[in-house]
């Protein structure tokens, strides 16, 4: 056989392995077609088409991972609107499975709906408008919260420490998503980012990682800088949001290096972000980062990245271990859209942060605190912590608005942590923050 018609085989041999493989395709996309049109046709009871599309695309990408879903027109918006901070609703976060074992309020907005009906961090969500939400997924939720404003919309919730469920009915209005938190929030609404236990330590608690997120955290450094020596970036309860951003945030305390790099199939690198120079703050300043078991991808992004540069101390318990990126991808003209897992992303040392779903507590997996910096908080604990940051949030509680009761703060008699003065007694009350404030008194004072 001649050289000539050796090639000629080997590329008719290509073609029919690509058309095979093409017709393996497209007889699987032809038995999904004929089945829907069987459904339409025989089913005893005449389908909605559009539903059995989109039931088809659900069970298809939801078979992929708990990550991965099917995002229909109606939640499309919605959908968008948490990562571009502006929708209208209630005003509060939410988180259920897997990161929780129940649909639970993570925040509720300073001055929304949901907080002057006194919703609280915390809060178990039980039905919505007289349905059972149970076995409802955190997307689903958020959709019906949401409304027209002056719409309303009822709740059953379930609260520790109270022996009955409450109902409450909340008129849905226009809100503005903030997703950077300080010490205290002033009576104009803004917040105080100087710690009242020791103004030399800035504090600003991250909720989630959205569009404004880096150009808030910018306006709150800025704030503090030439004013604070040392910095609390609180990521506990903070679920992610955009990798885009928790990249950018790192890129503000970094000033060259890796900062996080992604691979997808066959642990290929699909990209490698790298901090670019100048820092907003000085280098010299140090930096503490908290964590909990609910901070997950972004958060984890940014604090495992800050503690492998040895740019921060990491202080609180193993965050949750949700290393892997989604990509949304446009379907329906732009109506619809896919989210879909398409790499796993990786910290500067190029540890494992995604836990698998059969991970074992042993097994590496998340973002751990640095050596002597782990508090683990109790259930009971967990709730006074959130309860002292609900108060901290609303200045007829927090002491700006009006003179704290003596019983809750008195700063004639200030108490010590870590040897230093401490003009907060509520702090007792956040065990992980007390230790963090602890961590960084003590490398002042080096």
């Amino acid at each position: 056989m001649t050289a000539k018609n050796l090639r000629l085989l080997m590329i008719l041999f290509i073609v029919c392995l690509f058309c095979y493989g093409n017709a393996q395709r497209i007889r699987n996309l032809g038995d999904l077609g004929f089945a829907m049109e069987i459904i339409d046709r025989e089913y005893v009871r005449k389908p909605d088409k559009k539903k059995l599309y989109e039931a088809a695309m659900k069970g298809m990408i939801d078979s992929l991972d708990p990550y991965s879903s099917y995002i229909p027109s109606e939640s499309l918006k919605p959908f968008q609107a948490v990562f571009d901070q502006e929708f209208g609703g209630l005003g509060v976060s939410l988180d259920g499975p897997p990161r929780r074992e129940r649909l639970t309020i993570v925040t509720a907005l300073f001055n929304s709906p949901a907080y002057k009906a006194g919703l609280q961090p915390g809060d178990v969500i039980l039905e919505i408008d007289g349905v059972d939400s149970e076995k409802s997924q955190v997307e689903a939720v958020s959709q019906k919260l949401r409304g027209k404003e002056g719409t309303s919309v009822s709740l059953k919730i379930e609260r520790v420490g109270e022996p009955e469920p409450k109902e409450l009915k909340i008129v849905r209005a226009k809100i503005e998503v903030e997703s950077v938190l300080g010490d205290r929030r002033k009576m104009d609404g803004s917040w105080d980012f100087s710690m009242e236990a020791d103004p030399q330590i800035a504090y600003l608690r991250l909720d989630l990682f959205g569009e404004k997120t880096t150009d808030e955290l910018k306006a709150g450094l800025t704030l503090v800088r030439g004013k604070c020596k040392g910095i609390i970036i609180d990521l506990r309860d903070n679920t992610g949001g955009l990798l885009v951003s928790a990249k950018d945030i790192c890129d503000l305390f970094l000033d060259d290096g890796d900062i996080v790099s992604t691979r997808g199939r066959d642990n290929r690198i699909d990209q490698r972000y790298v901090a670019t120079p100048g820092t907003v703050i000085a280098s010299t300043v140090p930096i503490v980062v908290m964590i909990n078991e609910h901070s997950a991808s972004a958060s984890e992004v940014v604090a495992g990245c800050l503690q492998d540069r040895c740019r921060a101390t990491v202080v609180g318990n193993r965050s949750f271990g949700k290393g892997s990126v989604q990509n949304v991808i446009p379907l329906d003209g732009g109506m619809a859209a896919m989210r879909m897992t398409t790499a796993y992303y990786y910290p500067p040392s190029g540890r494992l942060i995604h836990r698998e779903k059969l991970a074992k507590p042993e097994d590496v997996w998340g973002v751990s605190p640095d050596e002597g910096c782990e508090v683990k908080l109790s259930e009971e604990a967990s709730m006074k912590a959130i309860e002292r940051m609900r108060k901290r949030a609303d200045p007829m509680e927090n002491g700006l608005g009006r003179p704290r009761d003596a019983s809750v703060s008195n700063a004639e008699t200030p108490t010590e942590v870590g040897g230093q003065e401490n003009f907060d007694p509520t702090l007792k009350e956040d065990p992980q923050l007390e230790k963090a404030v602890e961590v960084l008194q003590r490398k002042l004072s080096e």
